[in-house]
């Protein structure tokens, strides 16, 4: 077996987008040290396993992260949901519902002075969310959201006055403000085309009485590499484990890994198990899904 890092203690602490592609962050809990395993085109095996660690604090002012210097082992998802320890919590100080707690931390005070902007994003032409963004993060905010299509609605020089907009918005019909990870995994297996996709988020925001600022971004390059179109997804079939993605990875979008096996690609949410254990195998799968019961809507 080719397993990555043999003996060593492997907590899935996030995924991000970097210019070549698509990452997976795992952190190395003894060393305390920090490792960015790149996935596109990556044939792997990755299964999560019951324990959690902390996954280490980030810096809102550098947007550095660093591994949980005390190794904290946490308990489980049932009981204690949070992905990082009270230490490294209270180190990186965001809370994203700033707006519905009593105070915020001075890091959060901070970061809330940085320039904002409103986004829409598509995941279906029933699902359109809006959100804020720090202008500092880029689109960073929209590819781990997992958006297909995007648009900057209006920029502004604060968190404060985006969320006033990004509030009166999300009080409208057909805007949502939150998407749960299964809804959006689902819709992944629906056809998708970018150019009716960016025709829709100009006509829903301008109903709305708001023009998009700048082009509207068909996100597709950023999850699969420069393919001439999206390829066909579908979902893991019922029944099949959650908690092993395995086969070439060929795109993540979001929190979802998109895995081929045998000309098939299936959509394997893992963004859930972050803080969780790993065992990482390259070059091996070490699980097949069953051809037989999967179903893609194409």
């Amino acid at each position: 077996m080719s397993q990555y890092l043999p003996g060593s203690k492997l907590v899935f602490a996030s995924l991000g987008y970097a210019a070549d592609g698509p990452y997976l962050q795992v952190n190395d809990v003894d060393e305390k040290i920090q490792l960015q395993l790149p996935v596109l085109g990556r044939t792997f095996t990755i299964r999560f396993l019951e324990q959690r660690y902390c996954v280490g604090s980030f810096d809102l002012s550098t947007y550095e992260s660093a591994a949980c210097e005390l190794g904290v082992d946490l308990p489980p998802v049932g009981i204690y949901k949070d992905d990082m320890c009270p230490k490294c919590r209270e180190l990186t100080g965001f809370n994203p519902m700033f707006y519905n707690v009593d105070s915020i931390s001075p890091q959060q005070r901070a970061y809330n002075q940085t320039p904002h902007f409103v986004y829409m994003a598509y995941f279906s032409p029933e699902h359109f969310k809006v959100g804020i963004s720090s202008e500092t993060r880029g689109i960073e905010r929209l590819l781990e959201q997992g958006a297909l299509v995007a648009a900057v609605l209006k920029r502004f020089p604060n968190a404060d006055e985006a969320r006033a907009l990004e509030a009166h918005l999300c009080a409208q019909e057909g805007i949502l403000e939150t998407m749960r990870l299964q809804t959006k995994v689902k819709l992944l297996s629906e056809h998708f085309d970018p150019n009716s996709a960016i025709d829709l988020v100009r006509q829903k925001a301008e109903s709305y009485g708001v023009s998009p600022e700048g082009k509207i971004l068909d996100l597709t390059p950023f999850y699969f590499g420069k393919v001439s179109k999206r390829p066909l997804l579908q979902q893991v079939p019922a029944g099949e484990p959650m908690d092993i993605a395995a086969g070439r990875c060929v795109g993540m979008v979001g929190g979802t890994l998109c895995m081929e096996q045998n000309g098939s690609v299936f959509c394997v949410p893992v963004k859930e198990f972050e803080s969780h254990q790993v065992e990482i195998f390259i070059d091996e799968i070490q699980h097949e899904y069953d051809f037989v019961e999967a179903m893609s809507l194409f």
